[in-house]
């Protein structure tokens, strides 16, 4: 009897710990709906960087091929005028640029002008006590060349000008390809021709400075040709002798004409400078009028009109 209790004890165990383990393992359908696992969410989409968009392209406004040809050795500047409005900037430091398409030399100063009709335009002013710091007679290095040109812009007889002290002051421009070398070709230089005989009056203009002696002359010198002033407009961009009577003068402040016909807007002329007035042993205006004369050098055509620019007195004669 005892034997058959344990086996019914021991049944009855096992099945107590089967059916305990089965309500464990299933939960209530109600208890199974809250406890589900959570749902996994991932990092958010990544974004990259907006896409880069470069700068627009500049393009140069289209220049002409001169311009395009040209250097400047400093760079490019953006506070250059043109000598055109230089008189606007008078009493400031300013940077010009132009042509010089004239040059003249008188016993005390280079001019460069950039204008034929350069009374009252702008013009560069180099003493003679500089000439020797540039490379070669500034009157010839800077003929035909387009040029900047730095300092105090100053007005002199109405006119804006510049004085150049030192080279640095003038830029010249250069074409691509070209050498720095100056080849201005052959300039028209607006100089006095002297004659071989000296007037006495010039002798008080003599200075008591030694003068080298001039070497021999392989070949004899060609005579120059004597024309009458009615002819010398035929003679343009050539050195002759203009030889005429004087019917008038006229003195404007800034230049002396010398007149050979009443018709003086149309006809020859010979035009002095008052750098070239202290020269004289009279003013010239007073000295020449009425005499007969022999004017030597350039002769020059301004306004449709022959000139000669005489610079000293020995390049006029007077005949009786």
């Amino acid at each position: 009897m005892c034997w058959a209790r344990q086996i019914a004890a021991l049944v009855l165990f096992t099945s107590l710990a089967v059916a305990c383990n089965q309500v464990a393992a299933s939960p209530s359908p109600g208890i199974e709906a809250n406890i589900s696992a959570p749902t996994y969410t991932r990092y958010p989409t990544y974004t990259p960087h907006p896409t880069y968009t470069p700068y627009p392209t500049y393009t140069l406004p289209s220049l002409s091929a001169d311009v395009e040809s040209l250097v400047w050795p400093n760079g490019p500047r953006d506070d250059v005028v043109s000598w055109i409005d230089a008189a606007d900037f008078v009493g400031t430091e300013m940077i010009v640029e132009g042509t010089v398409v004239r040059s003249y030399k008188s016993g005390e100063a280079v001019f460069l002008n950039f204008s034929e009709d350069y009374q009252g335009t702008f013009s560069v002013v180099i003493f003679s006590e500089d000439w020797e710091k540039f490379p070669q007679p500034p009157e010839t290095l800077f003929y035909g060349r387009q040029v900047r040109v730095q300092g105090p812009l100053e007005e002199y007889q109405g006119a804006p000008e510049i004085v150049v002290r030192d080279p640095w002051q003038i830029e010249v421009a250069l074409t691509l390809g070209q050498e720095e070398a100056c080849d201005c070709g052959t300039p028209v230089v607006i100089q006095a021709v002297v004659t071989a005989t000296p007037l006495v009056s010039d002798e008080a203009t003599l200075t008591s400075e030694p003068v080298e002696p001039i070497a021999a002359a392989t070949e004899p010198t060609p005579a120059i040709e004597v024309v009458n002033w009615k002819d010398a407009a035929a003679f343009a961009g050539q050195t002759v002798i203009v030889e005429g009577r004087v019917v008038d003068t006229h003195n404007s402040g800034k230049v002396v004409f010398l007149n050979f016909d009443e018709d003086y807007r149309n006809t020859f002329t010979v035009v002095i400078f008052p750098e070239a007035w202290p020269l004289f042993s009279l003013p010239p205006e007073e000295m020449y009028r009425g005499q007969l004369v022999r004017v030597s050098g350039q002769v020059k055509m301004y306004q449709g009109a022959p000139e000669i620019i005489v610079e000293t007195p020995d390049a006029i004669r007077i005949l009786e």
